[in-house]
C-alpha cells in the first residue's frame, strides 16, 4: 500500500520503506570517552536487552562511561547496550536537552555512543532553529519544515552501518533537540505536518543552503554527477528575492600558505603555487574547477573539494566573481553562501516577507516538485 496521499498540488508519490510517526534514530553523542546526563525533569526507565524494565535509581548529573564488556551510567552496570526512557520530562545530554528515549551503546572502541529516538515530527522541530532562524516569517520556517522532512525521510538509513538512520550535524541536518523551538517553529512542523516534495513518485532528493546569489544551481555541479541525472525541479532558478541578503556580495582572504596547503591536499603540487585562477563555471556562476599554476605544469583543483580544505565557512560558496592577487595571499570576490542548490533560505524569507505562502516558495525553487502528505 502506497505511504504517500496526494494533497494541495499533486499526483501521490510511491512508497517509502519509512511509515508516517516512524522513529528515527540520530547519534547524538558518538564515540565519547563519556557522556554526562542530567535527569533533573522526571523519572526514567532502563530497558534492558530482552525487554526487562528496570527504574533509574539516580537522578541529577550522571556519567555515562565504558567498562570491561559493557557501560556504566554513575555507580549502575549496564549491558553494551541500554535503552534509557524518560517517563515524561526531558533528559539533557551533552549540554542540550531531548525528549528521548535513547539508546546507549558501547563503541567496539572503548567508547560511548548515545542515539536519540524522537518520532520525525519532533525531531524537525529541533532541526529547525538550527537550520534557518526561529524568528523568521512563518512562511519560510514551513517551506523550510518541508524540505527539512523530505530531506529526512529521503535519508533514513544512511548510516545504517554505523548503527543509526542519521548525524546530528551538517553531514546530516543540524539537531540540537529541545534547544531554541519557539512558538514559530512548532507552528511551521505542525501546519505542515507530513508534507513532502516528490517527483515522478518518488520522494525528491532536496536540498537547501543560506543564500544563492542571485540563481540556484543544477544539483550536479556542486558534486560532479552527471547532469543528464538531475531532476528537473532541481535544475536550478533565477532567483531575485534573496538580493536583500547580507550574503549576497563577499571577499575573502587567504595567505599563501593556506592556499597552498588546500590545494596540495586536493591534487599534489608538482612545486610551489605562483598562480590561482578560476577554471570551469557552471551555468548559475559557480566555479566548479580552479587552475593552480605552479613551477611546472598547470594543475586543476576540483572546487568542491579546495573549499572543504580551505574551510566552507570561510569561502562561503564558489560564486567567485574574481580572484585578486595580494602581497602575501589572495582575495576571493563573490557571492552568496552554500552550495547553491535547491531552496536559498534568504530568498524564502523575503519571498515571505512579501506574502508568498510556502506552497509557492516550494515550487519558485523546485518547479513541477509535486507537493504529497506523508499517509497517516
Amino acid at each position: 500500500m502506497s505511504l504517500w496521499a496526494a494533497v494541495l498540488l499533486a499526483a501521490p508519490c510511491a512508497a517509502s520503506d519509512a511509515p508516517a510517526g516512524q522513529r528515527v534514530q540520530v547519534a547524538i553523542v558518538r564515540q565519547a570517552a563519556s557522556v554526562k546526563l542530567l535527569v533533573a525533569d522526571g523519572d526514567a526507565d532502563l530497558v534492558l536487552p530482552g525487554g526487562r524494565v528496570k527504574p533509574l535509581e539516580w537522578k541529577g548529573e550522571l556519567t555515562l562511561r565504558p567498562r570491561e564488556g559493557g557501560l556504566r551510567l554513575a555507580n549502575t552496570a549496564l549491558p553494551s547496550e541500554t535503552r534509557l526512557v524518560p517517563r515524561g520530562g526531558a533528559i539533557k545530554v551533552g549540554g542540550h536537552r531531548y525528549r528521548g528515549p535513547f539508546i546507549l551503546r558501547l563503541d567496539p572502541g572503548q567508547t560511548v555512543t548515545v542515539i536519540e529516538e524522537p518520532d520525525i515530527e519532533s525531531y524537525l522541530e529541533g532541526v529547525l532553529p538550527h537550520e534557518m532562524d526561529p524568528d523568521w516569517p512563518l512562511e519560510a520556517l514551513k517551506a523550510q519544515a518541508v524540505v527539512a522532512r523530505t530531506f529526512t525521510y529521503a535519508n533514513i538509513g544512511k548510516f545504517r552501518k554505523e548503527g543509526f538512520d542519521l548525524t546530528n550535524d551538517t553531514r546530516s541536518q543540524v539537531y540540537r533537540g529541545l534547544a531554541l523551538v519557539n512558538e514559530n517553529v512548532r507552528s511551521a512542523v505542525r501546519q505542515t505536518r507530513g508534507e513532502v516534495l516528490g517527483w515522478k513518485g518518488k520522494l525528491l532528493p532536496v536540498y537547501y543552503h543560506a543564500c544563492c546569489g542571485g540563481q540556484t544551481t543544477d544539483a550536479s555541479s556542486p558534486w560532479g554527477a552527471d547532469k543528464n541525472d538531475t531532476p528537473a525541479p532541481l535544475r536550478g532558478v533565477r532567483d531575485p528575492w534573496c538580493k536583500a541578503s547580507p550574503h549576497v556580495s563577499w571577499t575573502a582572504y587567504f595567505a599563501w600558505d593556506d592556499l597552498m596547503n588546500a590545494a596540495d591536499g586536493v591534487a599534489p603540487l608538482p612545486g610551489p603555487m605562483k598562480a590561482l585562477k578560476i577554471g570551469r563555471k557552471d551555468l548559475a556562476g559557480y566555479v566548479m574547477s580552479f587552475v593552480a599554476s605552479t613551477t611546472g605544469d598547470p594543475v586543476s583543483l576540483r572546487a568542491t573539494d579546495f573549499r572543504a580544505r580551505l574551510g566552507a565557512g570561510d569561502l562561503r560558496s564558489l560564486k567567485i566573481r574574481r580572484i585578486l592577487a595580494r602581497r602575501k595571499g589572495l582575495e576571493f570576490h563573490g557571492g552568496g553562501s552554500g552550495h547553491g542548490v535547491g531552496l536559498c533560505q534568504w530568498g524564502a524569507r523575503l519571498q515571505s516577507e512579501k506574502g508568498r505562502s510556502y506552497e509557492k516558495i516550494l515550487l519558485f525553487y523546485f518547479p513541477g516538485a509535486e507537493l504529497s502528505e506523508v499517509d497517516e
